[in-house]
């Protein structure tokens, strides 16, 4: 399944410690295990997230691609 990242991820991304970007990057080559949650609304396509520790990733999910679309620690993330 390939996976791409939008330009609000990696510029966030990019500003965390190498350990938790690490963690960060093994959680997400992990999907669909994980603690993940389809969020509610109406959003076409449905939003999913990923727990990691106190930090959330956002991401869009079809047959063949994964769209990871943020990060952010849980209390910044859903703003």
């Amino acid at each position: 399944m390939k996976i791409s990242y939008s330009k609000t991820f990696e510029k966030k991304f990019a500003t965390y410690q190498k350990k938790l970007q690490v963690k960060i990057f093994e959680a997400i080559n992990n999907i669909p295990n994980g603690d993940i949650k389809k969020m509610t609304g109406n959003d076409i396509p449905p939003i999913y997230r990923l727990r990691i520790s106190k930090y959330r990733v956002l991401f869009h999910m079809n047959e063949d691609e994964i769209k990871i679309l943020k990060v952010d620690s849980r209390g910044d993330i859903y703003k």
